[in-house]
């Protein structure tokens, strides 16, 4: 019998869940959180993190959701939680667009180019927020307000530099290789893919 957990989220205590509450069915699992943002990390919401401990200890076949955004909306949280459970061989099955992330443990071509949609919204949520802090930078050095380093903060940019992992991630950089498969293949974040990018860049110039 397929072990089932059926996860809800509510932003507000007030937020009326029965149109979540009508897809449960018996013997599912419930983990409900109410009153928490999307933009919470699911590992940091009580039932998120409770979810998390029964797929690692094998208590769970299936997470179902109603909606995507369920999970969250910080793209980048998302994808680690899908990666999460998928390495745990549990499927996510988001019920209104009928897609299961797994068949038969695998990924199939529906997932593989949601996983995708989702890494270039993380990318381009990344980049439009490396831009507003770039801008706001520029506005505090015309000001002269602008300190650079965080005081108490004892290593340099060139030390960070030659750590073996970013070193390893500069490597792959400079062959071309995506972020996406960075991430898979170090176990990294995507800002640390684009902090040793934008390293790069500034070498370059």
């Amino acid at each position: 019998m397929t072990k089932i957990g059926y996860y809800m989220r509510t932003s507000t205590y007030l937020q009326n869940t029965e149109r979540q509450e009508e897809k449960v069915e018996k013997g599912w699992k419930l983990y409900q959180d109410k009153g928490v943002s999307g933009r919470t990390n699911f590992a940091d919401r009580p039932m998120g993190k409770k979810l998390l401990t029964d797929v690692v200890m094998g208590l769970l076949d299936e997470v179902k959701v109603i909606h995507l955004d369920r999970l969250g909306r910080n793209t980048e949280d998302v994808l680690k939680t899908i990666r999460t459970l998928h390495e745990s061989k549990v499927s996510i099955h988001i019920i209104k667009q009928g897609i299961h992330t797994l068949v038969d443990g695998n990924e199939n071509a529906t997932t593989k180019l949601l996983v995708t949609i989702l890494t270039s919204i993380s990318e381009m949520e990344y980049n439009l927020h490396r831009e507003r802090i770039m801008e706001g930078i520029r506005i505090a050095q015309a000001k002269g307000s602008f300190k650079g380093r965080k005081k108490g903060s004892t290593e340099s940019i060139e030390a960070w530099s030659q750590k073996p992992n970013v070193q390893k991630v500069k490597t792959l950089l400079e062959k071309g290789v995506s972020v996406r498969k960075i991430r898979e293949i170090m176990g990294v974040s995507n800002n640390f893919c684009y902090k040793v990018k934008d390293m790069l860049l500034v070498q370059a110039k």
